[in-house]
């Protein structure tokens, strides 16, 4: 159901922006990496107007599904997946389960930078200062699961060669989401992606061993 929803929201046209953000750059992942007043108008532009209020209605209905639906469902889809993980890493698989709580806390207040921004993308409150910290806490927590699941499934299936290559793909996340830190904007249009790449390793080892199982019973 993650999976599906990233997918549906990536064959969506891109949200109209009022100022100069790259067309590459998704305005959502932007505003979350926004450091600055500068940053802000690329999304919002200079001045109030019809199109600031349209893309702040629409940053806010973002951010609403975020909290009601998304974080809830990837927080619990990366919970059991570590959960069940713990048979074969009973300390790293636990500690990802924390750090995926903690993700999951910070998108919340993530979040709520957000919503007092869209109202006030002129002045450096702070909740800008606030925002920095937050979304650094979620997606370097998220980069840090990724590669903690790619580590433990490439240690613990030797020989099996679609886990052993699993340690590739989890760990592109962490690599984006530390750029981010310095250079938000280099980084900042392929951070989700590269998250994501590390959910979808995830659910084919959920998928494979789920049908496993049933072949042998």
């Amino acid at each position: 159901m993650v999976l599906a929803f990233i997918g549906f929201s990536l064959t969506q046209k891109p949200t109209p922006v009022c100022g100069n953000l790259a067309t590459n750059y998704a305005p959502i992942i932007a505003f979350e990496l926004t450091r600055s007043v500068s940053d802000l108008h690329a999304i919002f532009g200079d001045s109030a107007g019809p199109c600031r209020i349209a893309i702040a209605r629409e940053m806010d209905s973002v951010n609403m599904g975020d909290s009601f639906f998304f974080i809830p469902a990837y927080g619990g889809f990366l919970f059991f997946f570590f959960l069940g993980l713990r048979a074969r890493d009973v300390r790293l698989a636990s500690l990802a389960m924390s750090i995926t709580l903690l993700a999951c806390a910070a998108d919340y207040v993530e979040n709520e930078c957000l919503f007092h921004l869209s109202a006030t993308p002129d002045v450096a409150t702070k909740w800008l200062s606030l925002l920095m910290w937050a979304t650094e806490v979620k997606w370097v927590g998220l980069g840090i699961v990724n590669a903690i699941g790619g580590y433990v499934l490439f240690a613990s299936h030797i020989g099996r060669w679609l886990y052993r290559f699993a340690i590739v793909p989890c760990s592109i996340g962490i690599v984006a989401a530390l750029i981010t830190i310095p250079s938000p904007a280099i980084a900042g249009p392929y951070l989700s992606p590269a998250i994501g790449l590390g959910w979808v390793v995830f659910l084919v080892v959920d998928m494979r061993e789920s049908f496993g199982s049933s072949a042998q019973n």
